[in-house]
């Protein structure tokens, strides 16, 4: 099992958090980058998905940190990029080419330009996945949508925008480190401060109770990683 990702019982292995992609190369399918995708907030965001559209809009509405913030992504002509797994092709090093790994909550992959400036960061959400297991649960609609606002607060604001503003990976905000407290981290503080912002609650830690679907399976009796 590749790090940073865990195994639920009964479920599939999905991300606690995220995963700063790695290794073999991430590339959208050439619809999705030609395609209808429609821009966000200024074309600082490209995505496709309705139900992830729509938790944009809400934080855009609910944070000001998030809506400034992606206005100084689109000042500097640099986007996010949002696509869901079958979207993605990975392409390992001797050039092979596989489908994304479909029990991956979400991964996010700067991507530098002809001149090593990073002006774009991928972001993999999958949030049919998502979806899927918060309907297995019972989950109402409201706790799911509010799990779509977290995971974005995570890997937009956490991750991907701090690659954009710095253009390099110079601008990197890990996740926690082994030993560190989650709420010390880089990338959990700047998802806490848009949480707060949004009404949804503050991370403590790195596993999955910090999202609805985590305090779901635990009442359902599976054990959270």
């Amino acid at each position: 099992m590749r790090p940073g990702f865990l195994a639920i019982p009964c479920f599939l292995a999905i991300a606690a958090g995220s995963a700063v992609a790695q290794g073999p190369e991430r590339a959208a399918t050439t619809d999705v980058l030609h395609s209808a995708a429609e821009p966000v907030r200024a074309l600082a965001i490209i995505v496709m998905d309705g139900r992830i559209r729509s938790a944009i809009e809400r934080l855009d509405r609910k944070s000001a940190l998030w809506r400034d913030a992606l206005e100084r992504v689109a000042d500097l002509d640099r986007r996010v990029l949002i696509v869901t797994p079958d979207r993605i092709v990975v392409r390992d090093g001797s050039g092979a080419l596989d489908a994304f790994d479909g029990s991956t909550l979400a991964e996010v992959s700067p991507v530098p330009g002809s001149n090593g400036v990073i002006d774009a960061v991928m972001v993999v959400l999958n949030v049919a996945l998502l979806d899927s297991l918060h309907t297995r649960l019972g989950s109402s609609r409201a706790e799911f949508e509010a799990d779509v606002e977290r995971v974005l607060a995570h890997e937009v604001y956490g991750h991907a925008i701090p690659y954009l503003l710095a253009g390099s990976v110079e601008g990197r905000c890990p996740d926690p480190r082994p030993g560190e407290s989650a709420r010390d981290s880089c990338s959990i503080r700047r998802e806490n401060d848009v949480r707060r912002q949004a009404g949804l609650g503050e991370r403590t830690d790195y596993e999955l109770k910090g999202l609805a679907l985590g305090r779901r399976l635990a009442s359902a009796g599976h054990r959270t990683p």
